[in-house]
């Protein structure tokens, strides 16, 4: 049984945690150098700081570059996988993913562990993938189709428009327009008898004030003395001033 390794603290640069060139929210940048100044709290060991490099760190050289205890190997291919050993680990390298996929079907037929693979979650996130795929396909070839089906009657009426002659009319849109003038027809008869009866309304109304008008005028013109029957009721016309 090989001896486990010891538990090392992270060796990071001074102020790392200050610049985002230096590694803050970038784990790629946070590499390891050397503190350099007089005066820096790392160099002198202070409490409280990082640790810096140096001797006893180190691990035993048996237990050194493992994973849990297992020798790690890089797998490219299903060949390599079935290549892993009891006492080894396998790590997927950068491949595509028809060969990650593969890598993972037989790693869960196997119970292969992979060191940076779910096998598992890996699958069933590329069945998702592959359902939205197919219904995305599936709505599209319907968009087609039925565009495809639109483009064609309208070149079919346009056909028919062309081999229809000048003086008859198609059954498409010139019969539309005159139903629709034959139905303006018969909407604007009742409105032309509603105007007739306006009309009408409107000449008896101005016949009555010329009449009215007529009788006002006869009888300012008749002396106050007589009266429209002809009749002498008061013979004196003094307004008051006397006989």
């Amino acid at each position: 049984m090989v001896n486990e390794k010891k538990r090392t603290p992270k060796f990071k640069r001074t102020d790392f945690s200050k610049y985002s060139k230096l590694g803050v929210r970038r784990k790629n940048k946070q590499v390891y150098r050397r503190p350099k100044g007089i005066d820096n709290k790392i160099n002198k060991k202070m409490k409280g700081h990082l640790r810096r490099v140096m001797i006893g760190f180190k691990n035993e050289s048996k237990s050194r570059g493992l994973i849990d205890g297992m020798e790690p190997v890089m797998v490219f291919n299903v060949e390599g996988l079935l290549k892993v050993a009891k006492g080894e680990i396998a790590i997927v390298a950068k491949v595509g993913m028809k060969k990650k996929a593969e890598i993972a079907k037989v790693a869960l037929e196997k119970k292969i562990r992979l060191y940076n693979l779910n096998s598992k979650k890996f699958l069933d996130n590329l069945k998702k993938v592959e359902k939205e795929k197919e219904e995305k396909k599936a709505k599209m070839n319907k968009k087609k189709k039925a565009k495809d089906k639109k483009a064609k009657e309208v070149e079919k009426k346009e056909a028919e428009e062309k081999e229809t002659p000048e003086g008859v009319p198609s059954e498409g849109k010139e019969g539309k327009d005159d139903k629709e003038s034959v139905d303006d027809k018969v909407e604007e008869k009742p409105k032309k008898e509603g105007k007739d009866k306006k009309k009408e309304e409107a000449k008896d109304k101005s016949e009555k004030k010329k009449t009215t008008k007529k009788n006002t005028e006869e009888v300012l013109k008749t002396p106050a003395g007589v009266s429209s029957e002809g009749k002498n009721d008061i013979k004196t016309n003094n307004y008051g001033r006397g006989k």
